[in-house]
């Protein structure tokens, strides 16, 4: 049922708040849906908002996934921690 017009006029400012409170709670989901469907677009959102100063230093043992990154010798440590 919706508000009435003469209603609506009498407590504007109430209804204005109710229904921009209502209009983030949609977007938000709408937004969540989207990311749950496809996490890549939630991955990418976080990383585009962490700042350098909020990284942290990888351990010394860490191996990267990505091939480019490795030392030379870190393949092989990869290979033995994925065959013991």
């Amino acid at each position: 049922m919706s508000i009435p017009k003469k209603k609506y006029i009498e407590l504007k400012a109430m209804y204005d708040f109710q229904r921009k409170v209502q209009y983030n709670k949609e977007k938000l989901r709408k937004a969540v849906e989207v990311m749950l469907e496809e996490p890549d677009i939630l991955f990418d959102d976080i990383w585009s908002r962490m700042k350098e100063d909020e990284m942290i230093e990888a351990p010394k043992d860490w191996v990267p996934q990505d091939d480019k990154l490795k030392i030379e010798g870190e393949e092989w440590a990869t290979l033995k921690t994925t065959l013991v």
